[in-house]
């Protein structure tokens, strides 16, 4: 039986129900659909997992009294990214490039639907700078005045569910980037590592999910050292 045949039987299960409301994808939704879709399609993703201990970037946050935890987090992944350059990358008709600027793809909830407008060269900006453009790219979606240019070219995407109440997110790979970063709630957990005595830790879940197709999973764990360890020495983010 073709495809159109059993579309048609299925709809006769859903007669007696009425419908509230049909939307036909279009515009941005259509795009946002048509790009996850050729991710999931066409790139092997994998996901790790691990908790991030921010007790040190809290307190270094509570110091400056500049910017948020996030804004210093993803500091931490810029100046990461640098020394771990083959997530900075894409992968699209078999060719793997990796890319010496750091420009990270921010995701916005905007009243259209996800978008990530583009932070360049988040490895190399101020505090100040930092946080002034990263609150133009966003007010710029919020506003739906940003164009092309803003939201193409990223080389590694952020997406920030914590401020939803969400525990822990599986993101899908942006293409033709090869790798998402999901920041989940922050909180508090009495938690024992290799051994040690059990402690009360202040800790950010993180889920990495990457293309298996280059990248391998070791490659991914030292990344998420790298950036526990930036973490842990808050005071050279911004040096």
């Amino acid at each position: 039986m073709n495809n159109l045949n059993e579309i048609n039987k299925a709809d006769t299960f859903y007669a007696g129900n009425k419908i509230i409301q049909e939307v036909v994808l279009k515009g941005n939704r259509k795009i946002i659909a048509e790009r996850l879709k050729d991710s999931y399609q066409n790139k092997v993703h994998a996901t790790m997992y691990r908790y991030m201990e921010i007790e040190k970037l809290k307190e270094f946050k509570e110091k400056t009294q500049k910017g948020s935890i996030i804004d210093h987090f993803i500091r931490a992944i810029a100046l990461s990214l640098k020394e771990k350059s083959e997530l900075n990358s894409t992968f699209e008709n078999d060719i793997y490039r990796i890319y010496e600027n750091i420009d990270i793809c921010y995701a916005v909830n905007s009243k259209r639907g996800l978008v990530t407008p583009v932070l360049r060269n988040a490895d190399l900006l101020s505090l100040d700078e930092f946080l002034n453009e990263k609150n133009r790219m966003i007010n710029l979606v919020l506003e739906w005045k940003h164009q092309l240019k803003d939201i193409m070219g990223g080389t590694f995407t952020i997406t920030n569910m914590g401020n939803f109440g969400v525990d822990f997110t599986l993101p899908i790979i942006n293409p033709p980037q090869v790798a998402i970063l999901g920041i989940s709630r922050i909180c508090r957990l009495n938690i024992s590592w290799d051994d040690n005595p059990p402690k009360t830790r202040l800790l950010m879940p993180i889920s990495i999910t990457y293309d298996h197709s280059v990248i391998d999973g070791v490659g991914v764990a030292q990344f998420a050292q790298i950036l526990q360890d930036k973490i842990n020495a808050p005071e050279t983010l911004w040096n």
